[in-house]
């Protein structure tokens, strides 16, 4: 089995599988220990879910500490917010974007740390 956790942060985690049969019975797995370091390089995530309605998270990686803005624009170019701005310490970072009040459509959103810039699509459907 593999398993991709792309909500862990830096830390330790603990994980175990639970597996059910077709009678109804079920039996868990040992605990394995996941050590998550820092990130050894920049990364802006996929969003997900992508397409959303009306929530999306937004993860990004720092290998060290960040003046950081995450921004995310519609696709004429216009600010429709400003999610993250500020220092960041290095890790894995998770901003949500809400977007009850947008129209459905093609949105953008760009990661500046430093000297990294990195933008990315996502998709708005009602």
């Amino acid at each position: 089995y593999s398993y991709t956790d792309n909500t862990a942060s830096t830390g330790t985690y603990q994980y175990r599988l639970k597996q059910i049969d077709t009678d109804g019975s079920f039996a868990y797995s040992g605990v394995v220990d996941v050590l998550m370091g820092t990130p050894v390089s920049f990364d802006l995530s996929q969003n997900y879910p992508n397409p959303f309605n009306p929530t999306t998270a937004i993860s990004f990686d720092l290998p060290e500490r960040s003046a950081v803005t995450l921004t995310v624009f519609n696709a004429l170019g216009e600010v429709v917010q400003v999610l993250a701005e500020g220092t960041y310490e290095a890790g894995r970072h998770s901003v949500n974007f809400g977007a009850t009040n947008l129209p459905s459509g093609v949105y953008l959103y760009r990661l500046k740390a430093g000297a990294f810039v990195e933008t990315r699509k996502m998709v708005l459907m009602r």
